[in-house]
């Protein structure tokens, strides 16, 4: 500062004058040090803020050159579409393109093999021999993957009477209880729980699928069993997805809507990098977000600036994407 350049001076009235500088600095530095937490809060909002800025901006360059926005929703400086000209080349692969060719399946996943074996020689009509020579190549090789014939099996279980020749009782054997209490194997229970579940067909959908595949009818009702033991039984691994999410260090969390039965749900998800787990729950705030991550939230948490995470400690909360 020009201050401390000036040399020293023995006139009093020059002292008075550093020293009410001097004063007025370190009044000065006490009022920025009572200031520091709103500083350091307005700092972070200018962050904040820095970043929606960047994201509008970025939201205001798309077009259909960058992004799916179709051509006619673009803006008005937006650059015009790009003509390809022909090259006059045929579609498909060009010369020295790396091809994909299909996956050879392993001999064990392999279940009938056709030999096509040559007779005779092309050239001079020898016979030639039925087993391959230590020269010969080896054999080309095409598969073709088809369906079995597919139908259920179908077990029926029958609980016969006899008469004792002694005292004329009619005796009847009973089909356990573990036996009577299902109408479908688990493997075909699991694989219309999958179509239910994974690929959201209705549960009429499923029914048509496994009676025109499977030959098997099937009710409704029997449908919404096997959900609900289906439930039942992932209901372990389903814990165990829980638990490794909300112990992770880090993870993304979101939220949507949701209907079940006609009502109006938010469907939760927290992931890893290795995990997935799901929560529907009838809020979308804090307690939505509790069912999810738990009461003791662990671990960093990235999500959008939606109000229900702004519950989460800063230290605990990374913010990406948009409201």
């Amino acid at each position: 500062m020009p201050l401390l350049e000036t040399p020293p001076s023995t006139d009093c009235s020059e002292c008075a004058r550093l020293h009410r500088v001097l004063e007025t600095a370190l009044a000065r530095i006490a009022v920025l040090d009572a200031q520091g937490p709103a500083l350091e809060a307005a700092l972070a909002r200018i962050a904040v803020l820095e970043a929606q800025v960047r994201e509008l901006l970025a939201q205001l360059q798309r077009n259909s050159s960058n992004s799916s926005t179709p051509p006619s929703a673009n803006p008005l400086n937006a650059p015009k579409p790009v003509r390809t000209r022909r090259t006059g080349r045929r579609p498909g692969g060009q010369n020295g393109h790396q091809g994909h060719h299909r996956r050879r399946l392993p001999a064990e996943r392999v279940n009938e093999v056709v030999h096509y074996v040559p007779q005779t020689c092309a050239g001079c009509h020898t016979p030639l021999p039925a087993e391959p020579s230590p020269g010969d190549p080896e054999p080309a090789w095409h598969q073709v993957a088809e369906l079995p014939k597919l139908a259920a099996v179908v077990t029926e279980h029958q609980a016969h009477a006899r008469t004792c020749p002694g005292c004329g009782l009619v005796n009847h054997a009973t089909i356990p209880a573990p036996v009577r209490a299902h109408v479908i194997g688990p493997r075909l229970a699991a694989t219309m729980s999958y179509l239910s579940g994974r690929f959201h067909l209705s549960k009429r959908s499923v029914r048509e699928y496994v009676e025109a595949v499977f030959d098997v009818p099937v009710s409704l009702g029997t449908l919404v069993t096997l959900e609900q033991q289906t439930s039942v039984a992932l209901a372990p691994v389903h814990h165990e997805a829980r638990d490794a999410v909300r112990e992770a260090p880090v993870k993304n969390a979101d939220e949507t809507g949701w209907k079940q039965a006609g009502t109006r749900r938010w469907l939760w998800t927290a992931a890893t990098t290795t995990v997935a787990f799901f929560v529907i729950h009838v809020q979308r705030g804090g307690r939505g977000l509790k069912a999810l991550l738990g009461e003791a939230i662990a671990g960093i948490v990235i999500s959008d600036r939606w109000s229900g995470y702004s519950r989460l400690p800063l230290e605990q909360r990374q913010s990406a994407g948009r409201t």
